[in-house]
């Protein structure tokens, strides 16, 4: 299968194609540190053979956000330092890390949005991302990846419904040109062999925002700056979501069934945005991964057998089996237990709740070691 054929980005050897994305578990703690949960979420997942883990996205900044894990300052080297470590030490997976900059959010209902920042905000945000990046290194971690995607800031500059009227707005120039140096920042912290990858939007799927005509355009662009692989995914806006409890929630309208489709709607509805840019970026040597509703060994392996791209992102489908790429790997197809695709894990991540799967034993916080499907009684 070449589900399970070893890739190599930018140095980096995977030994197969499978990714779990950046997901947040809300299992780090009140002040962004690794805890001993987290830790075993991790290992749980890396364990079960999946070649790339990518942590949940840690923010750069000191910003109140929850159980976020975070890596805006030294203090948190430590903890990353020991995960990656137990990581390389039971399994084979590499490990990578997410770094993302998100905006200010009140439950008055104010949203900070990217025409507030001055330029010296600007240049904070570029300067906050180059000294994560350092941290990541020395924490021991195999890559890390730019959060260009979703709700958050480098994606909303990267936006058509960024009106800002100087140099980092206007044209596609300027709403390119903090992620251009952004990346600039990245790759002098870490060095040019370390692997740099970053999450992009296939399309926004909100009003006015972008589609594949602007993500194709950005994806180019990457790929001339010398990034390693691309992550797509879509949708997440704040524009169309849901307020809770005073704050838009941006993974509960349409957008944000795009990002994680729902039972309804069709397996793999997002592949063909993998596909488009990866005709625009195969050409350079990159990469491409697709996620969203991929649920079975079969779909995955029919993506990568059309070339419809290069890397298979199993975010829920991992969350619920950690074990879904060993019993692939092993054809026992039929003792996998497939996501249903619920929703119960993004309704505790809205709730701010640690996320778990509906279908382990209540309580659980990881699938359990001889997890497998359930049985019907004989009558």
């Amino acid at each position: 299968m070449r589900l399970f054929e070893p890739i190599n980005i930018h140095g980096m050897e995977l030994e197969n194609r499978i990714i779990f994305p950046a997901v947040v578990s809300r299992l780090a703690s009140e002040d962004g540190y690794v805890t001993e949960a987290l830790k075993e979420r991790v290992l749980r997942i890396a364990t079960g053979g999946v070649g790339l883990i990518v942590l949940e996205a840690a923010g750069i900044m000191d910003r109140k956000s929850g159980t976020l894990l975070k890596i805006f300052d030294d203090r948190f080297i430590p903890g990353l330092q020991e995960l990656a470590a137990e990581v390389h030490q039971k399994s084979k997976a590499k490990l990578g890390i997410q770094l993302v900059h998100f905006l200010k959010l009140s439950r008055s209902g104010y949203r900070q949005t990217v025409e507030e920042l001055s330029q010296d905000d600007i240049k904070q945000v570029v300067e906050d991302f180059g000294a994560a990046a350092l941290r990541v290194k020395k924490a021991g971690f195999d890559s890390l990846e730019v959060h260009c995607a979703h709700a958050y800031t480098l994606s909303s500059f990267l936006s058509l419904r960024n009106k800002r009227k100087d140099e980092y707005g206007r044209n596609l120039e300027g709403r390119t040109k903090i992620v251009k140096e952004v990346l600039a920042k990245v790759k002098a912290a870490v060095g040019e062999d370390f692997p740099v990858g970053c999450r992009l939007n296939g399309d926004e799927f909100i009003l006015g925002g972008n589609t594949l005509q602007q993500s194709r355009q950005i994806a180019d662009k990457l790929a001339r700056w010398g990034i390693h692989y691309l992550s797509v995914s879509a949708g997440g806006k704040f524009e169309d979501g849901q307020v809770f409890e005073g704050i838009a929630w941006p993974y509960s309208g349409y957008s944000g069934t795009r990002t994680m489709p729902t039972k309804n709607m069709p397996d793999g509805v997002n592949v063909y945005l993998a596909e488009e840019i990866r005709k625009i970026v195969a050409p350079y040597g990159i990469p491409v991964a697709t996620a969203g509703k991929i649920p079975t060994p079969e779909f995955a392996e029919a993506i990568l057998e059309a070339s419809r791209a290069d890397l298979i992102a199993l975010g829920r489908p991992l969350i619920c089996d950690p074990d879904w790429p060993n019993k692939a790997k092993n054809f026992r197809w039929n003792e996998i237990v497939y996501c249903k695709y619920c929703g119960c894990c993004t309704d505790n991540d809205r709730n701010f709740e640690p996320v778990v799967c509906s279908q382990w034993p209540q309580g659980s916080l990881n699938a359990p070691a001889d997890f497998a499907p359930r049985r019907k009684k004989e009558s």
